[in-house]
């Protein structure tokens, strides 16, 4: 995850809701700020047919139908803006295919849980259950996990004003030695 300066008072003035971060946006920000960025640029291959990684949202969708078809509470909508996968005697449930990507998938899920806390009052835990691999992981927004939320806030925001794609995380930044031929 890039290093952001925290920058509370600006939280303190605009409510979350007001600032429409949805999950996926951090999901895809702790993942690759770059991948935030094509997104919220209106640039979206997951969850269009035929695109990068359309299969894994097709297997996603099944596999949370299928192995919860008994939870009255699934795809809870929340302002327009969050979609939670199902509560559960108040906690809250985010289903993953795999643990692939799972520090974004643990900050997805604080994510829901900060803005229940600050936006609605609700204070409440979350798991993330992995049906394939009969695992779960239980969630608790401690203050310290609240104060980097905080930070991949400022950095969601910060990614989504940007006139230009971040570098890719992982990979440097290579400048070609000579120009190509067909310049």
């Amino acid at each position: 995850m890039p290093e952001t300066s925290l920058n509370t008072s600006s939280l303190n003035t605009t409510s979350l809701k007001d600032l429409r971060i949805g999950g996926t946006e951090v999901h895809y920000y702790v993942l690759c700020p770059r991948k935030l960025w094509w997104f919220s640029h209106g640039v979206e291959q997951e969850h269009v047919s035929g695109g990068v990684g359309a299969e894994n949202v097709a297997l996603g969708q099944v596999l949370h139908e299928e192995r919860y078809p008994d939870k009255a509470r699934k795809d809870v909508l929340i302002d327009d803006l969050l979609r939670l996968d199902f509560t559960d005697g108040g906690v809250v449930h985010e289903v993953k295919k795999s643990k692939g990507g799972e520090r974004a998938s643990l900050f997805q899920l604080l994510y829901y849980l900060y803005y229940l806390k600050h936006e609605k009052g609700i204070e409440t835990t979350g798991m993330i259950d992995y049906p394939n691999e009969r695992r779960r992981q239980e969630v608790v927004l401690t203050p310290e996990l609240e104060a980097e939320v905080a930070q991949v806030i400022e950095g969601v925001q910060a990614t989504r004003a940007l006139p230009t794609p971040p570098p890719a995380a992982g990979f440097a930044v290579v400048t070609p030695l000579i120009e190509p031929a067909w310049n």
